[in-house]
């Protein structure tokens, strides 16, 4: 059996990161499995940056959406798992409308549709999802595909309203990677660590959110060490905003760090953050990939306890979930204040992302659902999937 994650980014942005290519490295430890990934980033425009996808043109769109025709081409007993609904789905779904691929999985690990990156003219969207309207093309995708992963529970019941076959399967982490120190010391300054891309207003808010329960802690935290890595389009506004409203807090700036040096990065903090103002549907979808990183790196979590973060954080256990921004504060000076308090959920923390959330538990739920449904069955010593029986 082989599979192909058709992917929109590359490696370095966490939906392609975990949902392919992880996704694809575990299901390929399985025998007789293989596995392969389509990355229209990383294998057809090496050229761009991650951002740059978000912002092609037209013409641009076209062109790699020319060199995957004639990669899927070459694939056509190949299982096709479709991870998000943007432009690079168009292939793979004009391949299926015209015969060419019977079946594909649909994956999805955001409520994307008010944010898709489809075609900027109609015209190509109605010649290769049959409309122009996102949220049409999107349930398009998900209908007419053989089974669909949720990322999310709000997911799971969205994708459920357009087809019967969803299955559950959060983002996760890789714990051979992430992982904690022997032990934190016990002296210094303790590092609050907020880590992630600020591309737009919503995590703005989240952040400001964040800033305002450090401030109005300050005065009993005053060793405590604020860091926030990232970058994306409004990083740097972010920064002027701070720099002029929380000028009082010890606030460390590192700009964005490859995917590689993350998990040192984890090592290095007290304390994992997750701040969420709001509960729009885009906030509530989201498997927090952070969120495992920081759980599998031994760190308890202040977290708001927006969508998803409830059914993976043990409020009281690995960290602590928050209502209200007076609730995030106490959860901070909670932390900031008891190094074993930290310690005990921490270790918690690593115990919930091994036996929950790591790679090889969820490979093993989302290999059985592949199994389940394409059908396979053993023929002269090898798996053989309804595609090929076809």
């Amino acid at each position: 059996m082989r599979i192909l994650f058709v992917g929109h980014n590359g490696y370095g942005y966490p939906h392609t990161r975990v949902r392919c290519y992880h996704f694809a490295k575990i299901l390929a430890a399985y025998p007789q499995i293989e596995t392969g990934v389509l990355s229209f980033r990383d294998t057809l425009a090496p050229h761009k940056t991650e951002a740059e996808i978000y912002t092609l043109r037209d013409r641009e769109k076209l062109v790699l959406t020319a060199k995957a025709l004639g990669v899927l081409l070459r694939e056509r007993k190949t299982i096709l798992y479709i991870q998000k609904a943007h432009f690079h789905a168009a292939a793979p779904f004009l391949l299926h409308r015209l015969g060419f691929c019977k079946h594909y999985l649909f994956d999805y690990d955001d409520y994307d549709i008010p944010l898709s990156n489809f075609f900027g003219r109609g015209v190509w969207n109605r010649l290769f999802f049959g409309s122009n309207r996102w949220d049409a093309m999107t349930h398009r995708l998900i209908r007419q595909a053989k089974g669909c992963v949720a990322a999310s529970h709000f997911l799971l019941d969205f994708l459920h309203e357009h087809n019967e076959s969803v299955v559950y399967v959060p983002t996760g982490v890789d714990t051979t990677l992430f992982t904690p120190p022997p032990r934190r010391p016990d002296s210094g300054p303790v590092i609050f660590l907020w880590n992630g891309l600020v591309w737009g207003e919503p995590i703005v808010r989240n952040i400001l959110l964040m800033l305002r329960a450090f401030r109005s802690v300050h005065a009993s935290l005053p060793e405590y060490r604020l860091r926030l890595v990232g970058g994306g389009d409004q990083w740097n506004a972010l920064k002027q905003i701070a720099a002029r409203d929380f000028a009082m807090l010890a606030i460390e700036w590192q700009d964005w760090v490859a995917p590689e040096a993350m998990p040192d990065l984890l090592r290095q903090a007290d304390v994992g953050l997750l701040p969420a103002d709001g509960e729009d549907r885009w906030l509530c979808s989201k498997s927090p990939t952070k969120l495992f990183e920081y759980m599998a790196a031994g760190l308890p979590v202040a977290a708001s306890q927006v969508g998803e973060v409830q059914f993976v954080q043990e409020h009281k256990e690995t960290g602590f979930l928050a209502d209200r921004e007076a609730d995030f504060s106490q959860a901070l000076l909670a932390l900031g204040q008891d190094t074993d308090l930290r310690w005990r959920m921490g270790r918690r923390a690593r115990q919930v992302a091994e036996t929950r959330f790591s790679l090889p538990v969820l490979g093993e739920h989302l290999y059985h659902y592949i199994l389940e449904r394409f059908s396979c069955v053993s023929s002269g010593g090898r798996l053989e999937t309804d595609i090929e029986r076809d």
